[in-house]
């Protein structure tokens, strides 16, 4: 198993291009860009919840913010992180599904 990554992680499809095209910015420059464009956050929970398939990586909207985290039929929710703002979820959910790490933000760190 990868460190920080749940058995049987692989990188998830990013099918967003203006998000893909910022996977390899700093964090802090995709978590900014995220906040000046919640369009492209807004389409990355939206792709989220059209996936079919399982396990995989998931951004959903809960009550006061968002989760970020793995899913699974076998093992359900793991690996769930919470966020208040869309940009910040957004940010985790991109480095997250493409295998680059989490995300936690340095101005606010847990």
């Amino acid at each position: 198993m990868r460190e920080g990554f749940p058995e049987k992680f692989r990188p998830q499809h990013i099918g967003v291009a203006a998000a893909v095209a910022l996977s390899e910015l700093p964090p802090v420059a995709i978590a900014r860009y995220f906040s000046e464009h919640p369009d492209v956050a807004q389409q990355l929970l939206t792709e989220s919840y059209d996936k079919r398939y399982s396990p995989s990586s998931f951004i959903r909207e809960i009550k006061g913010g968002f989760e970020v985290g793995w899913w699974s039929c076998e093992r359900r929710y793991e690996w769930v992180k919470t966020f208040s703002k869309l940009a910040d979820a957004a940010t985790d959910y991109l480095l997250f599904s493409l295998g680059k790490g989490r995300w936690l933000d340095p101005r606010h760190p847990d």
